[in-house]
């Protein structure tokens, strides 16, 4: 009995891992089934190169600016917090909602771009979080043949 059980979960394993690679093979999203399963929402976001900076745009409306945190790792940048609409009015009955509230996370990984990620420009107007991280500048030296 007790074999059949252990047969019987891996086989289910090995259908999840299954289901998973097929799941991630959808999207080009690296973090696609991490996302879908977390308690967080995830923000929209825009992320482009100019000839002289990083930028990453993303949308808050509603969130407060004091809500909002900002953090850099080596291999990624992490924007989180909290949105709470609140009509006041208690209890609600809705007939649609699509508006995501509570914890926010997102984490958009850095580019293989040399980046100077110690003084990011941020700004935040009308609802839309804009960080801009300069590139470095490409330094060649020249090599003597000797």
């Amino acid at each position: 009995m007790r074999e059949k059980i252990f047969t019987n979960i891996v086989g289910l394993h090995r259908e999840m891992l299954k289901l998973i690679g097929e799941v991630n093979s959808l999207t080009p999203s690296p973090n696609a089934l991490e996302e879908a399963i977390d308690e967080s929402w995830h923000p929209k976001c825009d992320v482009f190169q100019s000839d002289t900076h990083w930028i990453v745009v993303v949308e808050l409306a509603g969130v407060e600016k004091e809500d909002i945190s900002i953090s850099v790792a080596q291999e990624y940048l992490r924007i989180s917090g909290e949105r709470f609409l609140s009509s006041g009015q208690r209890p609600l009955s809705y007939y649609n909602m699509e508006i995501e509230t509570g914890h926010f996370e997102r984490r958009i990984f850095f580019p293989e771009v040399a980046l100077n990620k110690e003084e990011p420009q941020v700004s935040y107007i009308n609802g839309i979080l804009r960080i801009a991280f300069a590139l470095a500048p490409v330094v060649e030296r020249i090599i003597p043949i000797t």
